[in-house]
């Protein structure tokens, strides 16, 4: 008997399982793992396959779609806002723009345009000028300068606005510094003066030009972006710097250098049609008003109308008369000489103040272009005051010829 015939021995009591494959894979520990990590039992048999976890797949599907779609959700809110700020930011940036370029306009306007025309028509001698203009180029420039500065809107139009107002304010600033060379030279009594009194006039023209390009162009384009941004109230606003266009003629620009000051006061000289104030409601309307030409004389020459005389110099002696029942105030009387073939060149004094019944004597001289040699047609005029109704003994005309 041998001793696996022992009836002594007993049978085990535990049979070891056969290897178990899990979808075709080994078991043991990367079964045990795995079963572990995804919450299966043993063998591989159904049963629904859950996530980590816990969770089964459709569940987390669900929530990482949840998820995504917040994050996009975000995200275009994020978008929104931030286009919102950057609209905000170009709008508040346009409006500013505007006011800033108002504001220069403005200055340049009052603080250039202005005191410049004044300089002109002041009746200083020619250092006193060109010292005033010298001051003003330097405002010009610094204006200039300025307009330089401005951070225009990005965009096509605004770039072209800044362009255009840069031209403009270099042009003032560069008519400025020229007008201000010419000033002794067109003060001169001599043969440089017409050709220095040109330059100056087309250099006045220049802030004609820098109007046409602010008006037709930089307000244009500037206001324009803003009603395209639905913006009110920021209009740009561009004063003229050139308000009456007859002080662009040389024939002007003599006269306004040789007598200077401003028709207001009986002192002061000006070129320009003589203003007619006969259509104004006068002060006591239930009496006669009215003035007339009591007598002219060109140097020591007297006048008549009709017949020709040879004269001297460039001074006329104009005699008015108050023939109304009232006394008058601020009447303005003009001489304006046409020479032959040439230009008219006038000047104008406003009488302050003229009696009833009396005769007072306005003094005028002619513009120092009127040169000796010039023969032509002079014509003096005699302002109508307010509520005058005959105008025909206001006015005469002469011929005369002025010699050296």
């Amino acid at each position: 008997m041998s001793f696996f015939d022992d009836d002594d021995f007993d049978e085990p009591t535990h049979v070891a399982d056969a290897p178990r494959r899990d979808g075709g894979r080994p078991g043991g520990l990367a079964g045990f793992v795995r079963n572990a990590a995804g919450g299966r039992g043993g063998g591989g048999g159904g049963g629904r396959r859950t996530a980590p976890g816990g969770i089964d797949p459709q569940t987390a599907r669900t929530r990482q779609l949840v998820a995504l779609g917040v994050i996009v959700l975000v995200l275009i809110l994020l978008v929104f806002a931030v286009n919102s700020c950057v609209k905000s930011g170009r709008t508040s940036a346009l409006k500013d723009y505007s006011r800033d370029v108002t504001s220069v306009l403005q200055e340049s306007s009052s603080e250039v345009a202005e005191p410049m025309f004044a300089a002109l028509s002041s009746g200083e001698d020619a250092t006193t000028i060109q010292s005033a203009l010298n001051r003003l180029r330097g405002v010009a420039e610094e204006q200039a300068e300025t307009a330089k500065s401005f951070s225009e809107p990005g965009d096509d139009n605004g770039k072209a606005a800044q362009r255009d107002l840069e031209l403009a304010m270099n042009l003032r600033a560069e008519a400025i510094r020229v007008i201000a060379e010419q000033v002794p030279a067109a003060k001169a009594d001599e043969g440089t003066a017409d050709a220095a009194v040109r330059q100056i006039a087309g250099q006045l023209s220049a802030f004609l030009a820098s109007d046409v390009v602010i008006l037709q162009r930089t307000k244009p384009l500037i206001d324009q972006a803003l009603a395209d941004k639905d913006v009110s109230g920021a209009d740009v606003s561009a004063p003229r710097t050139v308000t009456d266009v007859t002080v662009l003629d040389p024939v002007t620009v003599q006269g306004a250098l040789g007598g200077g000051g401003s028709s207001s006061g009986s002192s002061g000289s000006s070129s320009g049609p003589v203003r007619d104030r006969s259509s104004e409601t006068p002060t006591d309307p239930n009496v006669t008003h009215g003035t007339n030409l009591a007598g002219v004389s060109f140097g020591s020459t007297a006048l008549t109308a009709g017949t020709p005389a040879d004269v001297t110099g460039r001074a006329i002696s104009v005699q008015v008369q108050n023939s109304g029942q009232a006394d008058e105030t601020n009447l303005e009387v003009g001489a304006t000489f046409t020479p032959s073939g040439g230009r008219a060149a006038s000047t104008k004094k406003a009488l302050a103040s003229i009696a009833q019944g009396a005769t007072s004597t306005v003094e005028l001289e002619l513009p120092s272009g009127v040169r000796s040699g010039q023969s032509g047609e002079l014509v003096i005029t005699v302002g109508g005051v307010p509520g005058e109704e005959n105008l025909d003994n206001n006015e005469a005309t002469y011929t005369v010829t002025i010699g050296g």
